[in-house]
């Protein structure tokens, strides 16, 4: 006996929004490092870091693939943080001090792309409001 297939639910709307900034994250990121200006891309000047940049837009997705590595809400959303977080150190430590050049211009809007992900990304807070602690959160132990 064969079943008819079931319908898939369309994407909510903050879901794909959330999808395209981290996209785009990670594009303007993966250019910003290197596409060459002066005779040297950013790999030449950053080194290590720049494949950290990349690991922090890459991080940005975890709100849009929460369901599918078993992420709650909230967890995603620290993880967008994380990664907003991490961007925000590489374009202060790298990008800010040759903020003249072209390619700064494309890796601060990837930046800037990995941060408002971490902004509008459900989860932020607990779905009760309240800033305390929140029930998909693991205890922390005992209190010193």
């Amino acid at each position: 006996m064969s079943y008819p297939p079931v319908p898939r639910q369309p994407m909510p709307r903050l879901q794909v929004v959330v999808t395209l900034f981290a996209a785009a994250s990670l594009a303007a990121v993966a250019i910003g490092v290197s596409v060459p200006e002066d005779g040297h891309n950013a790999w030449h000047l950053v080194k290590a870091w720049g494949g950290v940049a990349l690991v922090a837009a890459a991080l940005t997705f975890a709100p849009a693939l929460s369901s599918a590595f078993h992420l709650s809400s909230y967890r995603a959303g620290q993880i967008a943080m994380g990664g907003a977080a991490g961007l925000g150190l590489y374009w202060v430590l790298f990008v800010l001090p040759d903020i003249g050049k072209n390619t700064s211009l494309i890796t601060t809007l990837g930046v800037a792309a990995g941060i408002v992900v971490a902004w509008i990304a459900p989860g932020r807070q607990p779905a009760d409001g309240s800033p305390g602690p929140h029930p998909d959160r693991r205890p922390t132990g005992p209190s010193w």
